[in-house]
């Protein structure tokens, strides 16, 4: 049974993807902060800070050592800011956004691959933003942009091991928590996590194994 490892595991987009893959009769390592008690029997969680090496290291050990060497690797982990100019962006909120958003794929990158068998990959989640950059977002652009940039540098290192690695460019996810701020007219024009899900399998399955470097959008607008 292929052991996917999931960090950000327990947001709404990581739940769709947990459910996907459970369904298709895999093994689960989800990694998140705070457990959110999902329960089955082919799940199971790992608290961890994405954002610190000692914590990802020692999480990623342990499920490798209890379910096997990841299959793959699906980094949901990320999050915003207060939207500011560069100007007014406090050096806090933009050291904060590339830790969020990039140093954490970065760790659970480097500590998935060296435990990752021949025919594995990885998956990242990237924004919208990043390739089409807006005012007031410069934190977060630059951080996803290093997400893409990343994932494509993964794709190149693990050619020779026959690991993949790709990055999915959402517009908003249709989440619960996105709903929040959003209205029925703004709804319609986001991205289903379901939709998100079946991409992230088919690309870490036997059919989407000639992918690689792949910058996907969803939905595709270009």
């Amino acid at each position: 049974m292929p052991t996917l490892f999931l960090t950000g595991a327990t947001g709404g987009l990581a739940s769709a993807i947990r459910e996907k893959y459970l369904a298709e009769g895999w093994n689960v390592a989800g990694f998140a902060h705070k457990d959110d008690h999902f329960n089955h029997e082919h799940y199971h969680f790992y608290e961890m800070n994405a954002v610190e090496e000692q914590s990802v290291e020692r999480r990623f050990a342990m499920a490798a050592q209890e379910l096997g060497p990841p299959r793959a690797l699906i980094a949901t982990v990320g999050g915003v800011r207060p939207w500011k100019s560069v100007a007014d962006t406090p050096l806090e909120d933009f050291r904060a956004l590339l830790d969020l958003n990039l140093t954490s794929v970065f760790l659970s990158a480097k500590h998935a691959l060296r435990r990752m068998r021949e025919s594995g990959a990885m998956v990242s989640i990237g924004a919208a933003p990043a390739l089409e950059p807006s005012a007031k977002k410069g934190g977060y652009v630059a951080s996803k942009a290093g997400v893409i940039a990343l994932t494509r540098v993964i794709a190149e290192e693990g050619k020779a091991d026959g690991i993949t690695a790709n990055c999915i460019v959402p517009t908003v996810i249709h989440t619960k928590a996105n709903e929040e701020w959003g209205s029925p007219e703004d709804f319609a024009k986001w991205t289903a996590p379901g939709d998100i899900a079946a991409m992230c399998f088919f690309l870490t399955s036997e059919a989407g194994k000639a992918v690689n470097g792949a910058v996907i959008r969803m939905p595709n607008k270009m």
